[in-house]
Formats: structure tokens, C-alpha cells, sequence
């Protein structure tokens, strides 16, 4: 008899050794032997061998086209044997074991898609926070290639212009989820430079005493050099001199 379970976020499967109401001792193709909780347990299975049902199902699950399992999802609570049936066969009959896994492991990846309920069961989004959710990633892909493509440009000598805008923040005061700032650091260690020199060599600094300055202005003024005109108040009345000698000569 084997079992498959979920431990510490991870799905593992292996060999009963033995088994109480509460728990059962599993030893898992490592050699490793754990002490599984019954809520733990998802799935009890004789064949084939764990290793081999996980790497089919792994498989399997890639083709599993989440749109599509998000449709045939019911709008309450589920479990993840349930939307098997429904994705991959007639609802008079139960999918397979691989199939079961497979789904399982396509859920777990797919939080954006379905929300974990317990053990082996989930709930599916909302349409809108799901469109939330997928614009939210695609942004994300979207911005990862731009960092790449910034990354790619300095490692052969160019400067793309956002890096050169944020050139001297980069440098100095980084804000280190900015792509340009990933950027510059994920050039820097492609080519094993310093990222002011990787800087340099892309021709970033024009001038070192602009360098200099900036970086003085930066550090010194971070609300910018703009301050208003400052004009001093004229003198309303005159003052009267006084009679004390203001500086006293002694010849001795």
C-alpha cells in the first residue's frame, strides 16, 4: 500500500510501514521514514510505484490548461478528485489516479486560479480578482524581459536611457525593486564588474565633474535645488547713532 500526502508544502508519496487511526509510518523511495497525519494523507493507491505516478503526473498536469479548469471548476468548495472527473472524463466515471495527481499538482501551482480550502480541497477565484491576478503577472513577465533587455544593452557597452535617468539614485540612494536598479546589478554580475565601472564603460558619465556635483546635490539636497527667491526686508525707519566711541586709540 502506498499513500500520497502533503508535508511541509510539498506532495510525497511512499510505502506504508504502518498504520494507526491517527497516523501511519511511511518510508519514501529515499529510504526516509515519516510519521504522516491521517488529515495529511490525500490519496491511497497499490500501484504503480510512487516515483513513477509523480513523474507521470507531473507530466500530465503540464497540459492541463487552467482556463479550462477554471471553467469546469463548481463555484463552491471542491476537491481536487472531483474537477479531475469533470476535466478529463464523463461525470459518470472517476479519472485516474494519474489524473487525480496530475490536477492536484496543476492546483497547488495555480493559486492565482484557486485558493486552497484544506487538505486536497480549493475554491476558485473570482472573475475579477483572477483578471486582476493574471494582468498582475503578465506585468510582471513583461517587466522581467524589459530588465533583461536593459541588462543585455550594458553588458555590450550601452546605456539605455531609463538607466542613465536614474543613473545617480542607482549608484547611490537605490531603490532595489526598481528594474533599472536590477538591471544594472544583474549586468554587473554577468560580467563580474563593478557596477560603477559596468557604468563607465557604458557611457553613462559624460563628465566627471557633473559626476561630482550631482552626487554632492544628491546627497546634500534630496528635495532638489529649487528654492524659492529670497528677497530681505527693507528698513522701515532709521536707527539712531549712537554717542559711544566705537573703537578707542591708546597711545601709551
Amino acid at each position: 500500500m502506498f499513500l500520497l500526502f502533503e508535508e511541509a508544502g510539498k506532495l510525497l508519496a511512499g510505502r506504508v510501514l504502518s498504520e494507526a487511526a491517527a497516523s501511519a509510518q511511511v518510508e519514501l523511495d529515499s529510504g526516509k521514514r515519516l510519521k504522516v497525519k491521517a488529515p495529511s494523507i490525500l490519496l491511497r493507491f497499490e500501484q504503480p510505484e510512487p516515483q513513477r505516478l509523480l513523474g507521470a503526473a507531473q507530466a500530465l498536469g503540464q497540459s492541463i490548461e487552467l482556463d479550462l479548469a477554471w471553467e469546469f471548476s463548481p463555484p463552491d468548495e471542491f476537491g481536487f478528485a472531483t474537477l479531475a472527473r469533470e476535466y478529463f472524463s464523463a461525470p459518470s466515471r472517476e479519472a485516474t489516479l494519474e489524473q487525480q495527481v496530475a490536477m492536484l499538482m496543476r492546483l497547488l501551482e495555480a493559486p492565482h486560479y484557486f485558493r486552497r480550502a484544506g487538505k486536497g480541497r480549493f475554491r476558485k477565484a473570482g472573475a475579477e480578482v483572477l483578471a486582476q491576478a493574471l494582468a498582475a503577472i503578465e506585468k510582471k513577465k513583461q517587466l522581467a524581459v524589459q530588465i533583461d533587455q536593459w541588462s543585455a544593452a550594458l553588458a555590450q557597452g550601452v546605456c539605455p536611457a531609463p538607466i542613465r535617468e536614474q543613473l545617480y539614485r542607482i549608484l547611490f540612494k537605490p531603490d532595489k525593486n526598481a528594474p533599472e536598479y536590477k538591471a544594472v546589478v544583474q549586468a554587473a554580475r554577468s560580467t563580474q564588474t563593478a557596477p560603477l565601472q559596468l557604468l563607465v564603460r557604458a557611457g553613462a558619465i559624460d563628465s566627471a565633474y557633473d559626476f561630482h556635483y550631482k552626487r554632492f546635490v544628491l546627497e546634500n539636497f534630496p528635495a532638489g535645488t529649487g528654492f524659492p527667491k529670497w528677497q530681505a526686508q527693507g528698513i522701515a525707519e532709521e536707527l539712531a547713532l549712537a554717542s559711544a566711541c566705537a573703537f578707542s586709540i591708546d597711545d601709551s
